[in-house]
């Protein structure tokens, strides 16, 4: 606006007067915080200026050396220089740690030292350390010397671990790249272990958790109690455990008890590929047959010093599953395995691959040497039943099977198992060592079996049928499966009523050889024969079994045969006559008869008539052929018959 002239000047208002500002509410907090820390840290500094392990390393070390003897009882020594640093948290080192116990059990050394220390305790002028970590340690326990600890409860409640559990307790310990080695008879060694204890009260539950490399394993583990201390008195307390690698996969939990006869009672789950593999991590090497592979396990145990019982058990292992109770003790120091298991339904394949190979890729007996497994490294006491079991094809209903191994002895005994509309049983002990390397004695018998079916699912051919009785006797010695079969000793004795034999009809081939005989030659070969009753008896000597007093009956025929067989080369050479009979089953008077020979390798047997005497027999080709030498006499042929030899007269009915 343009000023007038006369007119005074407008004054310009002042502002009113401002206070200074304050500081936010937010500011004030954290200014008051930073000097309460100021304060707080002063006031630490007061009493740590006459704290005498800040002012000497000695005094440190002593200090140090106290707290872990009073929290674990092992000596210590200390190396190099400890320090004490304040920031960024109050904390002390060390480098060159080594701790012994008394009784020389247990020796650990450290390449460094760190621990953390309560703020706390500083206010007062006192050194605590609350978390203990050992980097690099190296741990040798002397496990001969295990047995020399004692254990007394009472130091529990002693004065000396009251006041270690107030000043020397760590509420945390961790092993950093460590490694631990077990002396003994046979030294071991833990690498790459790493692990962390926590126990932060007496009172408190304690957990450990860790893993570390064993036997080209990598494990790891976690191990919960819930009051370590109550267990130290010898009282029960929760115990939870879980150890796990690539080979094995266990966890319990249950109740835990120390002192004089410390138990352990838990629920325990249990799987494993391949159980073997698991057990060899622990040196331990079951003479079980069978490769125990893809197990799974949950049982109530009962886990002592020397003895472990396992109820309530169910396992399943190569496809089986079998429920019952295993136990394992020492009895005079040798392990000795307890059981009883049974089965619904069990395959015996797993068990019988395990075994030596049979066959060569010649077809012919193994020549390879037993790799068998040591079986006097342990007892076993064993009882298995199963409702159904079967291999391959073959079956077996309600067996059940007791084993027992003694001082390398193994006995095998089989009660009476219902077996194709039968029953069967049979006993058999198998032994190493001695001049003739593995030795083996065998003993069956079986009645009423159903001989079709039992052919059927064992080779696909039913080429006998009828009710089979059976007794069985065998005895080898060898180091190899051939060595066996040529040290083969025995007998059998083998009867068979109401069956057939298929691919011979002995009963028309009789009935046209008086009109046809050439034609009878053509009969012989097809059809099926009725037997209504037949029996032989084998004895076997040094790998050749002799088939004696073979006979058999049917409508219109007799039949008697003998020959042998040579197991090692797996080969028959059997002969046979085959006499006509009336309808009572006695011979008929003229004397009809075919002769056969059945020779050859067991897979590729030959059927051989007598084809002279069937050409002689006809009328239009027996020109054919020259006449027959003169018989010898009675003298002559005596001492020169065969022991074999089959009389020309046909067999009683």
């Amino acid at each position: 606006m343009p000023r007038v002239p006369g007119q005074r000047p407008e004054s310009t208002p002042c502002p009113p007067p401002t206070r200074p500002d304050r500081p936010t509410p937010r500011l004030s907090r954290t200014l008051a915080g930073i000097v309460a820390i100021i304060l707080v840290a002063a006031a630490a500094l007061v009493p740590l200026g006459f704290a005498p392990w800040t002012l000497s390393s000695e005094a440190l070390t002593e200090e140090i050396a106290s707290q872990i003897y009073g929290s674990s009882g092992l000596y210590v020594a200390i190396k190099g220089r400890p320090r004490f640093a304040f920031l960024p948290r109050p904390h002390i080192l060390a480098e060159g740690l080594a701790l012994a116990d008394p009784k020389a059990f247990v020796t650990l050394e450290a390449e460094r030292l760190h621990g953390d220390v309560r703020l706390a305790a500083l206010l007062t002028g006192r050194l605590e350390i609350e978390r203990l970590t050992l980097y690099r340690p190296f741990i040798k326990l002397d496990l001969q010397k295990a047995p020399s600890l004692a254990y007394a409860p009472a130091t529990v409640a002693s004065p000396a671990r009251n006041v270690s559990a107030r000043k020397g307790w760590f509420g945390k310990i961790s092993l950093v790249d460590g490694r631990i080695t077990l002396s003994g008879d046979k030294p071991q060694a833990i690498e790459n272990l790493n692990a962390t204890l926590e126990w932060p009260r007496l009172s408190s539950p304690a957990t450990l958790t860790g893993e570390a490399d064993w036997r080209d394993e990598r494990l790891r583990g976690l191990l919960w109690i819930a009051r370590p201390d109550v267990l130290r008195q010898g009282d029960q307390t929760p115990l939870t455990l879980r150890l796990e690698s690539a080979a094995f996969h266990i966890e319990a939990e249950g109740m835990a008890q120390a002192g004089v006869m410390p138990r352990y009672a838990a629920l325990i789950r249990a799987s494993a590929p391949s159980l073997r593999q698991a057990l060899a991590i622990l040196d331990i090497s079951p003479a079980l047959p069978g490769p125990m592979e893809n197990c799974e396990m949950t049982a109530q145990a009962s886990i002592g010093l020397t003895d472990i019982t396992l109820s309530q058990l169910r396992l399943l292992a190569d496809g089986n599953d079998f429920e019952g109770f295993l136990a394992i003790s020492q009895d005079d120091g040798r392990p000795r395995l307890q059981g009883d298991l049974s089965a619904r339904h069990l395959s015996l394949k797993p068990f019988l691959d395990y075994l030596p190979t049979v066959s060569g890729a010649d077809g012919q007996w193994s020549r390879d040497n037993f790799e068998l497994p040591n079986l006097a490294g342990a007892d076993l006491d064993f009882r298995l039943r199963a409702a159904h079991a079967h291999l391959s094809r073959l079956s077996l209903e309600d067996a059940e099977l007791n084993v027992n191994l003694r001082g390398g002895r193994l006995e095998l005994d089989l009660k009476n198992a219902r077996v194709y509309k039968g029953k069967l049983k049979g006993r058999a002990t198998f032994a190493m060592g001695g001049q003739n390397g593995f030795e083996s004695h065998a003993e069956a018998d079986g009645e009423g079996i159903d001989a079709g079916a039992l052919l059927w699912d064992a080779v696909a051919h039913e080429d006998i049928s009828g009710s089979l009785d059976a007794t069985i006797t065998l005895n080898a010695a060898g180091d190899s499966m051939a060595a066996m079969m040529r040290d083969l000793d025995g007998l059998a004795g083998l009867s068979l009523t109401k069956g057939s034999i298929s691919g011979l009809d002995l009963t028309r081939a009789m009935s046209r050889l008086e009109k046809r005989p050439l034609a009878s030659a053509l009969s012989i070969r097809s059809g099926r024969s009725r037997i209504e009753k037949a029996s032989a008896a084998v004895k076997i000597s040094e790998g050749v079994a002799s088939v004696e007093d073979g006979s058999a009956s049917g409508p219109g025929f007799s039949l008697a045969f003998s020959g042998s067989t040579r197991v090692l080369d797996k080969s028959l050479a059997l002969r046979a006559q085959v006499f006509a009979t009336d309808e009572s089953g006695a011979p008929r008077s003229k004397g009809q008869q075919i002769n056969f020979e059945l020779a050859g390798p067991w897979d590729d047997l030959s059927f051989v008539t007598d084809a002279k005497a069937l050409i002689r027999r006809s009328g239009a080709a027996a020109p054919l052929l020259p006449p027959p030498a003169a018989a010898p006499s009675e003298a002559e042929n005596t001492p020169k018959q065969r022991p074999n030899a089959i009389s020309s007269s046909p067999p009683s009915p």
